[in-house]
């Protein structure tokens, strides 16, 4: 009888350090799939965070673009050269009316020069403005670098140009 107590004792070890085997082992298995997932998440949440702040800055441009005439009022009269401390660039005669002579002097622009204006020198970014049927003006209004298969966040705006309903879009891609 001696034997047979002592015998069971080793038997419930044995059963105690296998259970704990298998409990370390599932342990393992769902540290790692909580980083795998992880991993995947980080990846999709820095992806999906890149994308909104491209969104919020190419709305911001879009909103002094198409509301405000810019800081100084008169930028558009200026010569590059002589441009002063020009802290907005403003195309609108009043909200959502773009002036004719701001909008030429913006797309004559430098593009270096108008993105550093913009405070988007990491981005590239392109312009373009359409008659609401989707036609363009002749002649064409636009500006910028528009890269055809990189990601990109686009804006559009209904705007007033030559008492004219017209398509502004602007789009911001790196």
């Amino acid at each position: 009888m001696l034997n047979t107590q002592r015998y069971n004792k080793n038997k419930r070890g044995q059963v105690a350090v296998l259970d704990l085997f298998i409990a370390i082992m599932i342990f393992g298995i769902i540290i790692a799939t909580v980083m795998v997932a992880w991993n995947n998440y980080i990846g999709k949440i820095d992806k999906q965070l890149d994308c909104n702040t491209k969104l919020i800055k190419a709305y911001h441009i879009s909103d002094l673009l198409t509301k405000y005439p810019g800081k100084p009022s008169s930028w558009d009269y200026y010569s590059e050269e002589d441009l002063p401390p020009l802290t907005i660039i403003g195309l609108a005669y009043k909200p959502n009316v773009l002036d004719e002579h701001k909008l030429s002097k913006f797309t004559d622009l430098d593009y270096d020069l108008a993105k550093k204006k913009l405070n988007i020198e990491s981005y590239d970014f392109y312009f373009n403005l359409t008659r609401i049927d989707g036609g363009a003006f002749d002649p064409k209004i636009a500006m910028g670098i528009d890269k055809i298969g990189v990601p990109k966040v686009v804006i559009r705006r209904y705007v007033i140009y030559n008492e004219k309903e017209a398509m502004l879009e602007f789009g911001l891609q790196e």
